[in-house]
């Protein structure tokens, strides 16, 4: 009897078993338990290293920094030679000559530059900015007027050599407003051949040296030396 009861036991229990493997009738299998859920997003946003030990010291957030202010450029100067078209008008006699006389200055001839008292030169400095429609930073360096620029040293070489030793073909003074009239660029230099032709006219025929020599394009362009400007500004 005790044999048949296991014998029984054991089938029953081999019955049941092969019911929950196989989908039959008995007790119903467990269901698979998920798998764990991925949490590495946290442990990637967690300020502590992943794979550090719980007492890490926690990573410190990037500096911040304040973007640097912007800062307003140095104003750079003018181009030496302007934009085309520009009207071009004859040379005549300083519009300026009864001020220039104010100064001490009856320009016949007028003294260097470099000889100027500084009182005088600072009247000079007004004069040619009217006469060429020019801001003192056109010519200066802002925060330092004392400092060598291309434009201060082209004005010199224009005083020195043009306003000094020129006057008109009758004798009368000149002086910058005399060509430039109230503008810095006065020279429409796109057609070569005509703007020769204009310079011939203009600024040999109509203007004479103080000293009574021959005045003719070398004058300015020594040895025909075409950019003279540049070579001034350097």
């Amino acid at each position: 009897m005790k044999i048949a009861s296991s014998l029984a036991l054991t089938l029953t229990l081999s019955v049941m078993g092969l019911g929950c493997q196989g989908g039959g009738s008995g007790v119903p299998a467990r269901a698979p338990s998920p798998p764990p859920a991925d949490r590495s997003f946290e442990r990637s946003a967690s300020p502590r290293a992943e794979g550090v030990g719980a007492n890490a010291p926690a990573a410190s957030a990037p500096a911040m920094t304040a973007p640097a202010p912007p800062t307003s450029p140095t104003p750079a100067l003018a181009p030496l030679e302007g934009p085309a078209p520009v009207e071009m008008r004859p040379p005549g006699p300083t519009a300026l000559a009864s001020e220039l006389l104010a100064l001490g200055l009856d320009g016949a001839p007028l003294p260097t530059l470099d000889k100027l008292k500084p009182a005088v030169l600072r009247g000079v400095m007004k004069l040619i900015s009217r006469s060429l429609g020019a801001k003192c930073l056109d010519c200066h360096e802002d925060g330092d007027y004392a400092a060598p620029t291309a434009r201060k040293k082209i004005a010199t070489h224009m005083w020195d050599d043009f306003a000094v030793k020129l006057a008109t073909s009758d004798g009368a003074p000149i002086f910058c407003d005399s060509c430039h009239s109230g503008r810095i660029h006065h020279i429409d230099r796109r057609d070569k051949k005509a703007l020769a032709q204009w310079m011939d006219d203009n600024y040999v025929a109509k203007l004479a040296r103080r000293d009574g020599k021959s005045h003719d394009c070398e004058t300015c362009h020594v040895d025909m030396e075409m950019l003279f400007l540049r070579n001034w500004s350097r």
